[in-house]
């Protein structure tokens, strides 16, 4: 009998793969636990335009750039310290929003705790890349599953806590997410897991890359490819936004556990999309996601946008787009690694860090016009354009490439 070559040897596969998954549901968790709390916010600090546009900005932006800038420094020498510590910190800040009273304050918790959430995404989507031989975009999909139930899960508990108790009721989140967090990272062994793979691995450069190296001299290839992955994502990023602006109006009248519910709608079909992009994607259909899933949601947001949409057609719509569109963002991932097999960790960070912050970077000043103009929902319409320019874009990009890390395992080291 031949020996087991790969991390099942002391631990299955998939157990890991589950206990990466979860440790991203709780730092997404952490991100969205503002998303009901703009209404609010937006009373408390008396933001306009500007001050509203910033604030969206402050939250987006220090995940986008620390996932790069993680990403960069994954690919020069791995830490697996960040799967662990990265969401303790997310916990640390995200859950104080309520033990504040100033700006400066506010920015502050959100920069720090952007941080903590953008350092634990690329050393977490690399293993998760490379986690089940074979098996690349199956892998992410399901640590992105657990992104995305965290995403739904995050307005939900903030929204009944903060009815309930108020902002400072959130730090109850505080401990139990950390101490989660810690102990995914042990009984998963996933320190043990990244050096195994890390060792393995044929992708993994013998020596310090360049920047230009990570890239292979593909540097103009990236910006297109993250202009169309920025693109896509405004309506991702605008959606939890423009649902809490516009159902705090009195002609609907939510409260914020109800707003953070309906935010959910859109999220946890997000989770749906993700859930059979695991069991039933296959290699290759990486660039028709990317040209097909922005065109097919443009007519979703002419119905999200329409002012006189009735309730039960709006979150129908709502969970058809978050299936659609965020269930789908996997294959942008597994894409860029494709792409750029030698800068993993850094295409990670372009397709699930900056390109979100720079879908974040667009949407805020005009989440924040409509929002000022007392239409908020209008800027779905908006999104329309952004939709249309992404799938046109990905039509022109090059196919996915093959490489070792997407090869068939051999009978030895199967899962």
């Amino acid at each position: 009998m031949q020996p087991k070559t790969s991390i099942e040897s002391t631990l299955p596969a998939w157990t890991a793969l589950i206990c990466l998954a979860l440790l991203h549901t709780l730092v997404d968790t952490c991100a969205l636990l503002i998303a009901p709390l703009w209404p609010r916010l937006e009373t408390i600090y008396g933001f306009g335009v500007a001050g509203l546009s910033i604030a969206f900005i402050a939250q987006s932006m220090p995940t986008s750039i620390s996932q790069v800038v993680f990403g960069w420094l994954r690919d020069r020498r791995p830490a697996p310290i960040w799967l662990w510590l990265g969401p303790v910190i997310a916990a640390l800040f995200l859950t104080s929003i309520g033990r504040v009273d100033q700006r400066m304050a506010l920015f502050g918790i959100l920069l720090f705790g952007g941080i903590g959430v953008g350092a634990f995404h690329p050393e977490a989507a690399v293993l998760a890349g490379r986690i089940l031989p074979g098996q690349r975009t199956r892998g992410i999909s399901l640590f992105m599953f657990g992104g995305s139930l965290g995403l739904g899960l995050g307005p939900i508990l903030s929204g009944v806590i903060v009815t309930e108790r108020g902002l400072p009721g959130l730090t109850l989140l505080t401990i139990p997410i950390a101490v989660l967090a810690v102990v995914l990272f042990k009984v998963g062994r996933l320190g043990n897991a990244a050096d195994r793979l890390l060792s393995k691995s044929v992708n993994e450069p013998k020596s310090i890359p360049t920047f230009r190296e990570t890239l292979e001299g593909r540097g103009g290839f990236a910006i297109v490819l993250l202009i169309a992955c920025s693109l896509r994502l405004v309506p991702n990023m605008a959606t939890d936004k423009i649902l809490a602006f516009t159902l705090s109006q009195p002609k609907w009248g939510y409260t914020e556990a109800e707003i953070g519910m309906a935010q959910s709608v859109f999220l946890i079909a997000a989770s749906v999309g993700m859930f059979f992009m695991v069991f039933r994607f296959r290699s290759g259909w990486e660039k028709a996601f990317m040209v097909g899933c922005p065109l097919l949601s443009i007519p979703l947001m002419a119905v999200l946008a329409w002012e006189d949409c009735p309730p039960w057609l709006l979150f129908s719509t709502l969970a058809l787009s978050g299936m659609i569109l965020w269930g789908t963002s996997p294959a942008m991932v597994s894409y860029a690694q494709q792409q750029f097999p030698k800068g993993a960790g850094l295409a990670s960070a372009l397709t699930m860090g900056m390109s979100w912050g720079i879908g974040g970077l667009i949407q805020a000043p005009v989440t924040s016009y409509f929002e000022k103009a007392g239409t908020p929902q209008m800027a779905f319409a908006a999104c329309i354009p952004c939709l249309l320019a992404s799938g046109l874009i990905a039509m022109a990009m090059p196919g996915s490439r093959t490489n070792p890390a997407d090869a068939k395992p051999a009978p030895s080291e199967s899962v």
